[in-house]
Order: C-alpha cells, then structure tokens, then sequence
C-alpha cells in the first residue's frame, strides 16, 4: 500500500468513482469486517450477489493490489472493532437459548452507541455545529421511520430560537419547502436502509441551492452521505423485526447539546420566551 489511509477513509476518497454494485460491496465490508477478515473473495461476493473477480476489482478501485491487501488492512483494524462485535454475538446467542428479549435490546443498545460514537469525527461534527448555528433557516428531513428523530431534531433547534421546519413525508409539502432553499439554508436529511427517495432528493436539490447539507444515516456510503457537506452514519442494529434509531438520536442530541453552549445567551432567552408562552396558554399542569 502506498499510503496509510484506512480502509473507510479509501472507499470515502473514491466513493464518486464507484459502481453501484461495488458500492454494494463496500457497504457489506464496512459492516461485516470479522466476516471479512477470514473470508475468501468468493465468500464475500456471494453474500452480495457477485463474483470473487468483481470483489478483487473494487479492492483495486480503492486502491489495493487485491483482496488479500485489503483483508490484511481489516485485520489490522479488527481489534478496534473485535471486542464489540464479540460483545454483540455472545448477547444474540443468549437471547436464543433464554429468550431474555430486554437484556438483548438494552445490550445491542448500548453496542450502537459505542459504535456510532468510535465512528464520529470531531472536525465534521464541529463543521456541522457551526453550519447549524450559523443558518438562516433549517429544514429538517426525515419520513418514515426516521420521521421521530427529524422532529425532535427539529422541535429542539426550534425551541432554542433557530428558525427550523421540519418535513416528515415527501410530495407537495416537500416539494414547497424545497422551492425556497436559499444558499443561506442548511438542509438536515435523516433516512436509514432502505434511504427515502425524497430525502435525498432534498439533500441533492439543497447542493444545487447552493445550501449547507447534514446528513444523518446509517452508513459512509448511503447515497444521503454521499451528497452532504457533513455526515453522520450511526450504528443501527436491531433485535426486532425494525432497525434501532437509538444511534440517531445520540448524533441529534450531541448536535443540540453543542449549540446549546456554543450560544448560550441566545438559547437562555429563546427557552424563556417559550416557556412564558406555555404559562400564558395555560398548557402545563405544573409551574
């Protein structure tokens, strides 16, 4: 290798450059490395539906010789990751032999947190803060099950004093919203596999606007990350039938908790002026 890239930085570097199919590829790496690491080309490319030499051409498209370069570079990046993916099998495996479905749920929890905050970067979040603070307007994006996270997201930034609307479908209120983007606007996608087409058709037409981009999602190389200006991809294993947002919704309270002291004066006066207007309208049921 000729440089000290990481195998995620690599695929992030020459992601433009990728097919679909190899993006395929580096989405199932990047999400299955103990696999990775001691399968062969021809294992990988049958979990993603291709040949052993499409898996050796996406090696050489990031910038390795072939599969064995870029297994050797998972393995030296496994033990990062190693204790967390142990962690999670041995909690699968009690769940199938005592069916304790809680312990599961808070341990698998607990797993995409440690993951989605290893996998932050503090430049990008301190871009994204200042990108926040400094809009004129912010619309946040997020429908189906990424629709909770976008509007209290949205809700939180509001309260303390940005102007900020929230969409949580597409069609005609999207499609309104996004008439008036301006370059002054920073536009804020939240979706996760299988990715809402309006939203990222929102994120795409927000670039054109010449507006600041966010994304949250569940992965470097979902097309939302592929498109903003910065991106947050967090961990979302499940153990239900659904996928955990639990990942989402510690990316969203870490943005609202640095702006928060990033404008401390403004923020104390936006919270005041709407909690007098809750006791004006008589809304709590306590002072």
């Amino acid at each position: 290798m000729t440089d000290s890239l990481g195998l995620q930085d690599r695929i992030s570097a020459r992601l433009d450059e990728l097919t679909q199919k190899q993006r395929d590829i580096a989405r199932f790496i990047l999400d299955n490395r103990h696999f990775v690491a001691f399968a062969s080309a021809g294992d990988l490319g049958a979990r993603v539906d291709a040949n052993a030499s499409t898996v050796v051409r996406f090696c050489q498209a990031i910038g390795y010789e072939g599969y064995s370069d870029l297994q050797a570079a998972v393995r030296a990046e496994l033990p990062s990751y190693a204790t967390s993916i142990q962690r999670l099998a041995r909690k699968r495996a009690a769940l199938e032999t005592d069916g304790d479905v809680l312990a599961a749920v808070f341990a698998t929890d607990t797993l995409n947190l440690e993951r989605t905050a290893e996998a932050m970067d503090p430049a990008v979040f301190d871009g994204a803060v200042q990108a926040l603070s400094q809009a004129r307007d912010i619309l946040v994006v997020g429908a189906g099950l990424s629709a909770p996270a976008a509007l209290y997201l949205a809700h939180s930034l509001k309260v303390m004093g940005l102007r900020t609307q929230a969409v949580l479908s597409s069609g005609i209120p999207l499609a309104v919203e996004l008439a008036g983007l301006t370059p002054d606007h920073v536009v804020v996608g939240i979706s996760l596999w299988r990715y809402v087409r309006g939203t990222v058709e929102a994120l795409r037409c927000a670039r054109e606007s010449g507006a600041r981009c966010i994304a949250i999602t569940d992965s470097i190389v979902s097309p939302l990350a592929q498109i903003a200006d910065y991106a947050f991809a967090a961990s979302t294993e499940g153990v239900a039938h659904s996928v955990s947002i639990t990942g989402f919704m510690a990316i969203i309270n870490a943005l609202i908790a640095a702006l928060s002291h990033a404008r401390p004066a403004q923020t104390a006066e936006a919270l005041h002026r709407v909690d007098a207007a809750y006791q004006r309208a008589d809304l709590l049921l306590t002072e």
